[in-house]
């Protein structure tokens, strides 16, 4: 074996046999946020520049972990003509080094995704691998400094001429960690409780006339826990950021279909939830029944188009009428995700699958992505007391 291959062999044992730095422990969440400065890949002709970003890591083990990173930037190029505006999304693999009681050394490797925009030649896209080091530094039970380096290398860059592309990035920031209930006060602390929540994410749907768009989504919700299962109901819309058009039957139009526009959309869920495992880290799958209602919905009666004429009001008004009944539909809906829990606040992410209805405006099936938080704010469950 090489000297340097028993270097880095010897370190690694080293690590994973060490003892347990201050906050270091299995199931911990850690949350933070960092500023950042880059090195540019000379070819992309950018300037160095300042950034930030947040990240949130979990700890599958006192020595393994996993992490999700965002960051963005707007860095101008070499020539002060033109700027850019940079996002990264990260997923990584943390490996972890304790060294004395309050430092923590790591190594962390996996996929960046960078997005670069708005105009050319910045208005591509790059996947790339990437590696760092770091170094955390403890003060208190729940708080650190995090120092790290790291470089991201593209196999092929889109940027235009381009072969490779490489970047080195540097941060410095503050991360924050949960730390784990004990088994059994978990299970007890999640059971009988009423939660109150709120989620954002993506909505996809399609209607007649328009392929699949992507929308924001907000909402919020009440959760009622059992001990494996919770009541469930929600609220949510989702900002479309423009006009849908669809097309419906209208027996007074000349071709027999209407034109038809809206803007938004709103659902209001009930249904139930289960939760099989009542760990910091659990799976959840439920699904129940949807009222869903299509926002400002607008028939055309210019009659510009075939589909337009409308030679009386009361046929523009019959067609408005139609309209409104095509917005609004029952369904029902699946969802699954995952539930990160600790004490009274839960951390999620689900998917959401709503099925078709016959004459509504949006066509087929529609899904949605999302994350969200939600927090305990008492027992659901009154205990009884008698008198003799």
């Amino acid at each position: 074996m090489k000297p340097v291959s028993r270097f880095l062999t010897s370190v690694l044992l080293l690590g994973l046999l060490g003892s347990p730095a201050f906050a270091q422990r299995a199931e911990q969440i850690e949350v933070g946020g960092f500023g950042s400065y880059t090195r540019y890949d000379r070819a992309f002709l950018l300037k160095n520049q300042v950034g930030g970003g947040v990240r949130i890591g979990y700890y599958t083990s006192d020595r393994v972990g996993i992490e999700l990173e965002g960051g963005y930037q707007n860095p101008i190029n070499v020539f002060g003509t033109q700027t850019a505006t940079v996002s990264l999304a990260s997923a990584s693999l943390v490996l972890n080094f304790p060294y004395g009681k309050t430092n923590e050394f790591y190594i962390l490797g996996g996929y960046t995704r960078l997005a670069f925009a708005n105009t050319p030649p910045y208005s591509f896209t790059d996947n790339g691998l990437h590696g760092g080091v770091g170094d955390r530094l403890f003060f208190g039970q729940h708080w650190a400094l995090r120092l790290e380096g790291r470089a991201i290398f593209s196999p092929k860059t889109n940027y235009p001429g381009g072969t490779w592309g490489g970047q080195v990035i540097g941060s410095a920031g503050l991360s924050y960690f949960l730390i784990p209930p004990s088994q059994g006060s978990r299970a007890a602390a999640n059971n009988y409780q009423w939660y109150w929540g709120a989620q954002g994410g993506v909505f996809l749907s399609k209607t007649n006339a328009q392929g699949t768009t992507y929308d924001p989504m907000i909402g919020g919700h009440w959760l009622i826990t059992a001990r494996r299962t919770a009541l469930y109901v929600g609220y949510e819309q989702a900002v479309f950021l423009g006009d849908d058009p669809a097309v419906i039957s209208d027996p007074n139009s000349s071709t027999g279909l209407r034109d038809v526009t809206f803007h938004d959309m709103r659902r209001l869920m009930f249904g139930v939830l289960a939760f099989p495992t009542q760990k910091v880290v659990e799976p959840f799958a439920g699904g129940g029944f949807a009222l869903m209602q299509v926002l400002n919905p607008l028939v055309d009666c210019s009659g510009s188009t075939p589909n337009s004429d409308c030679p009386t009001l009361s046929d523009q008004i019959a067609a408005q009428d139609r309209a409104e009944e095509a917005a609004s539909k029952a369904f029902f809906w699946l969802s699954g995700g995952v539930q990160i829990s600790y004490g009274k606040l839960s951390v999620f992410g689900q998917y959401v699958l709503t099925s078709s209805a016959r004459g509504f405006l949006l066509d087929g099936t529609t899904h949605s992505l999302q994350g969200g938080v939600r927090y305990s704010l008492g027992t659901a469950k009154e205990g009884i007391t008698e008198q003799h």
